[in-house]
């Protein structure tokens, strides 16, 4: 579909190359933001780690720039741009028209200089290709009968449409990217062996230069970011190029007939936003919502511009250090510095010869397989909804309902370790779960009331069953709050530890020996009865009462402690554990009634 006398010349493109944007997984810190911030949700998790599905990617590189711990990664094409530039082959460096905000602070001229003194022979912008490219827009849109149309040059926009909407592959104007457009008429005014370098504001143009479809105009294609790197590189290493070759300052092209990467300037200013028959998207996750509701009926635009970003000024690769406003505000200024002549482009474009500029696209739809209903429901039982009325559909997960989590882990995309309700729900599970099995008081090292109540059970039951004998000795601190007072709280904590080791160093290994609360210890004395049970008592208090505590918190004096005990034993009148303690504390509560320092006993047992 070329016009008479129209120019197309092209390399090439088929080339062995690795996947465009990869994941670096010893790198990756499991904060899943890339999957979250995925709009084609092309990052699976597996085995903890995040993996890109390659087929699924449209290469928009939110994921890179989402990551903190950069473990995704863009490909580096720089290798293949230093090999043509030690060639002997005259190579044109062709700049994205973003390349002042891209390469800020560097002024154009200082871009020119240091891309002169890495060895291109020439500079040249995609100005021109995108008013080139306007031209073909209207020209379509033009035409009586002109059907729905997506207008986009944008390579994640068409690769979107490719997988994701294949239904809509015939709706994308067949119209070439700017650059293409502008190495070939690079091909067509410069000599046949130019070598041609596209510099891009985005990662997926990279990964487009090589599709067959477009004749690989261009040799290699790098991003700004790249070529920053290669011009600092360049600077720190010196080499045998002057970094300040002498460049003159060259004519401005002023752009009269397009606006970001080729749109027409008439086909946006006719276009009323309250008429629908204009649509502009920016973002995948609009233009998806926008093509289902075209399906559904639910409005049918006559057109839509589409783009990634908010202009390729936002790309990936541009500053991305840098607002949107800040660049826009650098573009601007470089735009209407003074000193620099403009060339209007209606005025070249009557001189310049014509290039093809007409593409085709063929759909390459994802083939996404769909567990039936049944299964669904099931795989959300397994993440805990009983039912589809109880998903929460937060999107914590990185997809938007709890259904379709559900289907990408049928696809072995996902699990539910990334539905982070559940884990939440999970974790406070297991930590109950956990302190349940704690049995060990942590200040003192002696059991807890935990241990000790199922102790108490068990004992009980075997004294109900076979008779043998039980006796339980409680045991308060006389006047604790003073002790408190005295040494404070991290002396009295030692004295309580003191004590602990105290009783249960003095008692057998088949007795037990708890903190039950503040300064109360338990001793379960199984086959003990109520005499020797007090015996137990008695000595126990003497051995506290006798010993001298440490000094702690500063405090050198002679501290001394003394406590009380109640003692009880199991009769057949209780009915469980909690008779015996109860027995046990009427006990210590008489001794502490009497005075300190004292034994009491129970009446019963």
């Amino acid at each position: 579909m070329s016009d008479e006398g129209v120019i197309s010349t092209g390399r090439p493109a088929a080339r062995e190359r690795e996947p465009l944007i990869v994941h670096d997984k010893p790198s990756c810190t499991e904060c899943w933001g890339c999957v979250r911030v995925c709009p084609v949700r092309a990052i699976r998790v597996v085995e903890g780690r995040s993996e890109i599905i390659q087929e699924k990617c449209v290469a928009c590189g939110l994921c890179v720039g989402e990551c903190g711990a950069r473990a995704h990664k863009v490909r580096d094409d720089t290798p293949a741009v230093r090999e043509l530039l030690r060639s002997r082959r005259p190579v044109v460096a062709l700049l994205a028209s973003e390349f002042t905000a891209a390469l800020h602070p560097l002024t154009p001229l200082a871009v020119e200089r240091a891309l002169a003194g890495l060895g291109f022979s020439s500079v040249e912008t995609t100005a021109l290709g995108e008013e080139i490219v306007a031209i073909e827009y209207e020209r379509i849109a033009a035409r009586e009968g002109t059907p729905f149309t997506i207008r986009s040059t944008c390579p994640v926009v068409v690769d979107f449409v490719r997988k994701y909407h294949p239904a809509f592959v015939p709706a994308l104007a067949p119209v070439v990217p700017p650059y293409v457009a502008q190495a070939r008429l690079i091909r067509a005014m410069y000599s046949d062996d130019v070598a041609i370098v596209y510099v891009s504001p985005c990662f997926a143009r990279k990964d487009e230069v090589f599709d067959p479809h477009l004749e690989g105009p261009v040799d290699a294609a790098i991003d700004f970011l790249e070529l920053k790197q290669m011009i600092v590189s360049q600077e720190r290493g010196g080499g045998h190029r002057a970094m300040h070759a002498n460049v003159t300052a060259r004519p401005r092209i002023l752009k009269q007939l397009s606006l970001t990467d080729g749109f027409p300037r008439e086909a946006l200013a006719k276009g009323s936003p309250t008429d629908g028959q204009v649509h502009v998207v920016r973002g995948i996750p609009d233009l998806d919502r926008l093509l289902k509701a075209i399906a559904a009926g639910e409005t049918a635009p006559a057109v839509i511009d589409a783009l990634n970003c908010e202009g390729c000024i936002d790309g990936p690769a541009v500053n991305p250090g840098m607002s949107l406003f800040a660049k826009r505000n650098v573009d601007r200024a470089a735009r209407t510095a003074p000193g620099v002549a403009a060339v209007s482009t209606r005025t070249l474009m009557e001189v310049l010869p014509k290039v093809e500029v007409v593409r085709s696209f063929r759909p390459d739809p994802v083939h996404l397989p769909r567990p039936s209903d049944a299964l669904i429901d099931a795989l959300l039982a397994d993440g805990g909804f009983a039912s589809r009325a109880e998903v929460l559909d937060c999107g914590a997960c990185g997809y938007p309902t709890c259904v379709e989590h559900a289907e990408a882990i049928f696809r072995g995309d996902s699990s539910w370790e990334m539905c982070f309700p559940l884990q939440r729900r999970r974790l406070q599970q297991a930590e109950t779960a956990l302190e349940a099995l704690v049995t060990i008081d942590e200040l003192t090292g002696v059991w807890n009331d935990r241990a000790f109540d199922e102790r108490l059970g068990l004992e009980m039951a075997r004294h109900a069953r076979y008779g043998t004998p039980l006796s339980l000795v409680l045991l308060d601190i006389d006047g604790f709050g003073a002790v408190n007072d005295l040494l404070g709280e991290s002396g009295a904590d030692e004295v309580l530890k003191r004590i602990a080791e105290t009783l249960a160093g003095s008692v057998r290994s088949t007795d037990m020996v708890a903190r039950l609360r503040g300064d109360q210890f338990a001793v379960l004395l199984p086959g003990v009865g109520k005499t020797a049970a007090f015996a137990v008592a008695e000595k126990l208090r003497a051995l506290v009462r006798e010993q001298r505590m440490p000094a702690v918190s500063g405090y050198t004096g002679d501290v001394r402690v003394t406590m009380s005990a109640g003692v009880a034993s199991a009769d057949k009148e209780m009915l469980g554990g909690d008779d015996l303690l109860a027995a046990a504390e009427n006990a210590l509560l008489e001794a502490v009634q009497q005075g300190s320092d004292r034994v009491g006993i129970a009446a019963s047992g």
